[in-house]
């Protein structure tokens, strides 16, 4: 079982500079991009022993010397970095919060954003990003490496330069990873890859470009520019835990959860398409007690691929019958953060079950509008709403 903030007090809350400097004094003044270092294995540096381990500064001074970052081609560049630098396993939602306010103390100064991050959480933090930029207009590009950028074989130095490049073109209005040559969309990715320099993939929806001798973007992937005035809703509230189902589980925590009032939400990851043991009834009842409990409960799959779809089985009926709501076709990260940030905005359970199942910002589809990955780029349409 794992719970997201539940319990988590950071340390030592980050902060950021009011005045990022410059990088590259001889790129493009045409366009802007902000790059934010928040911490992670593309700026640490080997201490005495071995091991690695972030030095505040050092990664602005390597980049200053980045003689690509001064061509006409790359936007001007400006550096903020986080103080104290955070490894990514460290990252809570106060840490998200704190990227999300400085994107938007700086929104209307920078054309594009890019947010070096460690790799482990990575997708997670692009997916609560994702939900907390409302009204986004420009893009905001997450990249980080598998290695340091002084290292010889690194893929520091490829993820970032193009990251910039894609943060500096205008027709990109949603959260991003860029890894490895491809840009996903941040709430659809994950790290399927501990050791790989191709860490990332996005398992139920193409990627939104492939970099190789150009720049390829599928723009009937993107999504809609919005129609309103960027905001920014900080999440607030993360009492959501996440339970992993296994055979032979016992369940008996579930009656403390439902009656301890200080859960707002559970992510059940099941199995397939969103199967759970017939046998256990005393599961299905826990899970009506935390549904009349108030007690938002997702139903997601453990498989990588596919669409939870509850109505399939006999089980998985019972399970909507008494209000455990499908994950559609999310990853665990999306439903994760998405839920947090409805249960921010304030929502009732009944009307977090409801928006849940909507798409907000291209995170799934419904079982109707399921995507088929096979399609040609061109058939395919945006999936964000107007």
């Amino acid at each position: 079982m794992a719970a997201l903030g539940a319990g988590y007090e950071s340390p030592v809350s980050p902060s950021t500079a009011d005045s990022p400097q410059l990088l590259n004094p001889r790129g493009s003044s045409l366009r802007k991009v902000l790059i934010l270092y928040t911490g992670g294995t593309i700026g640490m540096a080997r201490g005495e022993d071995g091991s690695l381990g972030p030095i505040p500064g050092a990664l602005r001074r390597r980049l200053q010397s980045v003689d690509e970052l001064n061509q006409e081609l790359f936007p001007q560049c400006f550096f903020d970095e986080f103080d104290p630098l955070l490894d990514s396993a460290d990252m809570c939602p106060e840490d998200w919060c704190t990227m999300a306010s400085c994107i938007e103390r700086h929104y209307y100064d920078f054309d594009g954003f890019v947010v070096l991050h460690g790799t482990d959480t990575m997708a997670y933090t692009a997916s609560a990003l994702s939900f907390m930029l409302e009204q986004l207009s420009k893009p905001v590009i997450l990249t980080g490496s598998q290695l340091p950028m002084e290292e010889p074989l690194t893929d520091a130095r490829s993820n970032l330069l193009r990251a910039v490049i894609i943060a500096g073109r205008a027709d990109l209005t949603e959260v991003c990873i860029f890894f490895g040559s491809k840009l996903f969309r941040g709430n659809r990715c994950k790290k399927m890859d501990a050791n790989a320099l191709t860490a990332f993939d996005s398992p139920n929806f193409p990627e939104l470009a492939v970099v190789g001798t150009e720049v390829k973007i599928h723009h009937r992937l993107l999504c809609n520019p919005p129609k309103g005035r960027f905001r920014v809703h900080l999440m607030t509230v993360t009492e959501v835990i996440v339970v992993c189902v296994v055979p032979g589980f016992s369940d008996s925590f579930f009656d403390s959860v439902a009656t301890a009032g200080n859960v707002k939400g559970v992510i059940l990851l099941l199995y397939g398409c969103g199967n759970a043991p017939a046998r256990k009834t005393s599961f299905l009842a826990a899970c009506s007690k935390l549904v009349t409990a108030g007690i938002v409960v997702v139903a997601c799959s453990q498989c990588i691929h596919g669409n939870v779809e509850l109505e399939k089985y006999a089980v998985g009926r019972a399970f909507a019958e008494c209000g455990v709501i499908p994950g559609h076709d999310m990853t665990a990260e999306a439903t994760v953060t998405k839920l947090a940030y409805l249960l921010s905005k304030g929502l009732s359970p009944g009307e977090c079950r409801k928006v849940m199942q909507d798409n907000l910002r291209g995170e799934m589809f419904s079982p109707a509008k399921t995507l088929d990955v096979s399609s040609s780029w061109t058939d395919l349409q945006s999936p964000c709403s107007p």
